[in-house]
């Protein structure tokens, strides 16, 4: 395995510190770095809610509504997926985002 990035110089790198904020640093051609701020696709907009992380459902939407988990059998996750469902890493369950009609995912409901 390599352990050079897929992409050329300047780019931006994060990395968590021990507290649990965010350093950036920008990497130059020369391989020097420099401390930056956040990319802007990285920064939510001021006034705004964060968004969540792909694959990371909010624990409710706006509405109020909580996100639906599911209990989908391995072999049935694409069918989940094409329906709309989402996966979520930390508590390794699909689940139904806020907003979407829970109704064709009744089979999987616990």
């Amino acid at each position: 395995m390599t352990s050079t990035p897929p992409f050329d110089p300047p780019y931006k790198a994060s990395t968590v510190l021990e507290d649990g904020s965010v350093k950036w640093m920008e990497v130059r051609a020369d391989g020097s770095m420099v401390e930056t701020s956040a990319p802007a696709a990285a920064m939510p907009e001021a006034g705004s809610a964060p968004a969540p992380r792909s694959g990371q459902p909010a624990p409710s939407s706006q509405s109020g509504r909580a996100v639906t988990v599911l209990n989908v059998p391995f072999a049935e996750k694409e069918e989940a997926k094409q329906l709309g469902a989402r996966w979520d890493p930390k508590r390794r369950k699909w689940y139904v985002p806020a907003g979407v009609d829970a109704a064709p995912f009744a089979r999987w409901t616990a």
